[in-house]
């Protein structure tokens, strides 16, 4: 049998402590003779990753991208690391379906090559097509989880830049990146 995780808490009006421990999605609260048993999920995860802290965020990604089963839609602002492009165009021959979008500007500049790469293994490449202000997104969502966050998929935003990638399995955050990549993927086929 698992050990639970005791998470402890001291309210400022009580001089006794209350435990919580998680045991199978059930919160149980003790404190002293009284528990209190209360129902809880905690099926999903959130975790926010710092780039300076490990200078891998690049490998977050690769990892979501390698743990996808049936799809993985993208909104990239730049995008120059070889190996998340290697890894969808992986994704794209396990037989996923794999599309996505940039930045028209980009598209034609620093984005260029992996465009290139990408569409040469069949994956669909939207560019932006309004044309006032930029596709500015940087975010993934598999049928697994999504990231999100400041982190451009380049070499300097992996090593140099404070970025901040937020990746999650909550299924509402989940659905509502989901909607919006997809809505603006049709919206510029």
């Amino acid at each position: 049998m698992r050990t639970p995780h005791v998470l402890q808490f001291m309210f400022k009006d009580l001089s006794r402590k209350v435990q919580l421990f998680i045991v199978s999605g059930i919160v149980v609260a003790s404190a002293g003779s009284v528990a209190i048993f209360v129902s809880a999920h905690f099926n999903s995860q959130t975790k926010v990753v710092y780039s300076l802290d490990h200078r891998q965020n690049d490998q977050e990604i690769v990892r979501i991208i390698n743990n996808a089963n049936t799809y993985v839609y993208f909104a990239i602002y730049y995008f120059t690391k070889k190996e998340i492009a290697d890894a969808l165009v992986r994704a794209k021959q396990r037989g996923l379906v794999v599309w996505g979008i940039m930045d028209r500007e980009a598209s034609i500049g620093s984005n260029k090559n992996i465009i290139e790469q990408l569409r040469v293994a069949g994956i669909a490449v939207e560019t932006q097509k309004h044309q006032d202000g930029i596709m500015h997104i940087k975010a993934l969502v598999t049928e697994k989880a999504y990231a999100s966050g400041s982190y451009n998929w380049t070499q300097s935003a992996t090593e140099a830049n404070d970025e901040v990638l937020e990746i999650g399995t909550n299924k509402k955050v989940h659905d509502q990146y989901l909607e919006i990549i997809k809505k603006i993927l049709v919206a510029n086929q």
